[in-house]
């Protein structure tokens, strides 16, 4: 152990902070530039009925019907503030609808409340200007157009929904009608006591000629889309400094059924039929399943000229993730019926695995896959399976980070006793080290040479003292990445004033802020400064079994615990916890070798003490 292993954990800390800051660069979408403001702020004037061709756009095939193609799947659609909305609310979540334009303003989740708000309203997935959350586009142009203008609005059939555990499901249903032709119906189902919808939208022609639902690719019938961006879940003192922590991939994602989700298929998998489609945030997901039948494929819509600014609030704010549905012919008054199931809710693996496909409750539609841990995922997982087990008998994942940090040291132990004899061993090796340095400190290679022929004689590994820390590393990585992505672990307290594991602990917020150079300071938090004593506590046990001849290094290690501190700041409580109870379980393990080594060598001294008093008194 000794210096090495503190600064391994250094390094191995340095690692994270640097991906931590590194991450959403990287994976940051580029910047476009801002339109010219004159153009975004000026109010587009809709066309009367009288201004738009009938046949403007329109492809005509071999039998007459119409098969044009969208060319512009993101026209705008304008919403007013005099548009009606439909409020539905369940033990789950709280909905609003726009009734003219049919698509959700808000899905706010009652059992999760905004971390970020100082009321604690329920969380909002749907942000504020998102206009596109199931909108539904034809691929026709033409009928598109009216709905895009207005010529066709969508009216619902209830103004409110209200349903407690143990109602029954209660239906929603919005109705237009485009050109005179095609009658389109979106109906939702909610049930009281899960956190998906069942969508179906209902197509039917009431002219008395044949219709083509689509264009004139047969792959876009018409898109079903959620976006764009998703709100993101913030934490109070993030909210604030307008600066985001650590986070993974956020965003649209599709799944095909292999692999993992993805943000873009690749161009041979661009028609593959998809499970599931739509965005996520860090421990949110708004999913749209569709009937397999259907035969939906995915299609990423980047809106570049979106709001970047608006990052710290939105994850993916330029992202929309659509189902494209292949096109399909209606005869005279025929009717079809399409059936989607939507999930907006929890990364919650528990309820994720319960979700089916529509119609095909036999095909598994995986959703549990949006959960993703990381390089280490087997690892995380299966610290998440001992979370909840341990929970579930104790009702505390403090608990569960404790005994998770006892038993990984009970697991690394043969390797750190091992690491302790090495040290010493290492340990009194070091006068003749300095006479070696001393001896060929002009000739490099023969002080290496040198060096390794005395530890090969004496049999001393001298890289025995980082060991111990080896095993750890996918723990800290794999604890790292649970608890950025376990919604168990969100909100979930500890004890006393550390009210959320996932969060940082605050003991008494500060009226002030003290800003630094990556972070900033606006309240006391007592977890990493107790664990930077307890740091300065293991350098005295573990940091002076070694003598260090390097005045750099020394100087280092003696700011180690305070650095520590600064490290740890901001970080989520339970990951500070578990690198408290590690230095804890250190010092303690260390304690009890020295004393275990001092009462081997004792017999040792003594023998050696009586030999020299023979000689002395013969």
């Amino acid at each position: 152990m000794g210096a090495r292993y503190i600064l391994a954990l250094v390094l191995m800390v340095a690692v994270i902070v640097i991906w931590t800051i590194a991450a959403p660069y990287i994976f940051k979408s580029p910047t476009v530039p801002q339109p010219d403001e004159s153009e975004t702020t000026q109010t587009p004037v809709s066309p009367s009925p009288s201004e738009i061709q009938p046949d403007a756009g329109i492809q005509i095939a071999s039998d007459g019907t119409d098969a044009s193609l969208n060319s512009d799947p993101v026209a705008p659609i304008e919403e007013s503030p005099d548009d009606a909305k439909v409020n539905v609310q369940t033990d789950n979540y709280n909905i609003v609808f726009n009734e003219k334009l049919a698509i959700v303003k808000q899905w706010e989740l009652i059992q999760f409340p905004d971390r970020s708000d100082v009321d604690k309203r329920p969380l909002d997935l749907i942000p504020e200007h998102a206009l596109n959350c199931l909108a539904l586009r034809l691929g026709n142009q033409q009928l598109q157009s009216d709905l895009d203008y207005r010529l066709a609005t969508w009216q619902a059939d209830k103004s409110e929904i209200s349903i407690a555990n143990g109602q029954k499901t209660e239906t929603l249903t919005f109705r237009t009608t485009i050109r005179e032709k095609l009658q389109v119906a979106k109906q939702f189902t909610f049930n009281p006591d899960t956190y998906f919808v069942d969508m179906v939208v209902t197509f039917q022609n009431v002219s008395d000629g044949p219709l083509l639902i689509g264009g004139s690719e047969p792959t876009n019938g018409y898109e079903l889309q959620w976006g764009r961006g998703i709100n993101a879940d913030l934490l109070p003192h993030e909210k604030r400094s307008g600066r985001r922590g650590r986070h993974p991939k956020e965003g649209a994602k599709a799944y095909i059924g292999e692999d993992k989700p993805k943000r873009e298929l690749k161009s041979e998998k661009a028609l593959a039929t998809v499970l599931w489609a739509g965005l996520d945030s860090q421990y949110f997901s708004a999913l749209m399943i569709p009937d397999p039948q259907l035969a939906a494929t995915y299609k990423l819509i980047e809106t570049p000229q979106a709001n970047t600014a608006t990052d710290i609030i939105v994850a993916a704010p330029t992202e929309t993730a659509a189902l494209v549905v292949p096109s399909f012919y209606l005869t005279a008054q025929e009717k079809k019926k399409h059936v989607f199931r939507l999930y907006v809710g929890p990364k919650d693996d528990t309820i994720l695995k319960s979700i089916e496909a529509p119609n095909a409750p036999e095909n598994p539609v995986r959703l549990s896959k949006i959960i993703d841990f990381g390089f280490f995922w087997p690892l995380a997982w299966g610290m998440l399976w001992v979370f909840k087990g341990v929970h579930g008998i104790f009702g505390n994942y403090g608990v569960s980070i404790i005994l998770l940090t006892a038993l990984v040291k009970v697991i690394s132990y043969p390797f750190t006793h091992k690491a302790h004899k090495s040290m010493k061993e290492m340990q009194k090796l070091q006068p003749q080290l300095v006479e070696l340095k001393e001896k060929y400190r002009d000739d490099p290679q023969k002080l290496n040479r040198a060096t390794m022929r005395l530890y090969k004689e004496r049999g001393v590994n001298p890289l025995g003292g980082c060991i111990p820390w080896l095993p750890q590393i996918p723990i800290f990585w794999a604890l790292f990445a649970l608890l950025g992505s376990a919604v168990e672990l969100r909100g979930a307290p500890f004890l006393l004033w550390i009210d959320d594991l996932s969060a940082p602990d605050t003991l008494v917020k500060l009226p002030f802020t003290i800003p630094l150079i990556f972070m900033e300071i606006d309240a006391v938090r007592l977890l990493p400064i107790i664990n930077g004593l307890t740091t300065w506590l293991q350098q005295k046990f573990v940091g002076n079994m070694t003598p260090t001849t390097d005045n750099t290094q020394a100087k280092l290690m003696q700011f180690m615990p305070l650095i520590f501190i600064f490290i740890f700041y901001n970080w989520a409580s339970g990951f500070v916890l578990y690198w408290l109870c590690n230095n804890v379980f250190t010092i303690t393990q260390q304690y009890l070798q020295n004393r275990s080594t001092a009462d081997e060598d004792q017999p040792v001294l003594a023998g050696a003490k009586k030999q020299n008093n023979r000689k002395q008194n013969p």
